[in-house]
């Protein structure tokens, strides 16, 4: 698939991936899910610092994505996966590269 610059606001549907400073997020649209792989393909840049967070490298259940453009931080707002009244903002470092793969 084809490389591009940003995911598109009210975009329903694909699966992506998200290529940050320090990580690489699979977005799935049509199941609504985040994963993230803290680390994986990560940039030279050492100024970036990976952290760990709750569920990482686990599907969590996505319930929107604010932004998501190569050179900013993205945004998404997800639920806790074992408490649904949980909410919470993920904001990444600066995205590198998004890729539509399905």
């Amino acid at each position: 698939m084809a490389r591009v610059q940003e995911i598109p606001d009210g975009t329903a549907e694909g699966v992506w991936t998200v290529l940050t400073h320090t990580s690489t997020y699979l977005i799935d649209l049509d199941a609504m899910t985040l994963l993230r792989a803290p680390g994986v393909g990560r940039t030279d840049d050492h100024r970036w610092e990976v952290s760990e967070l709750r569920r990482d490298s686990q599907d969590i259940p996505l319930l929107s994505m604010k932004s998501c453009r190569v050179g900013e931080p993205a945004q998404f707002w997800v639920r806790a996966a074992d408490d649904p009244e949980v909410r919470t903002w993920r904001v990444t470092t600066p995205v590198v590269e998004i890729e539509r793969i399905g």
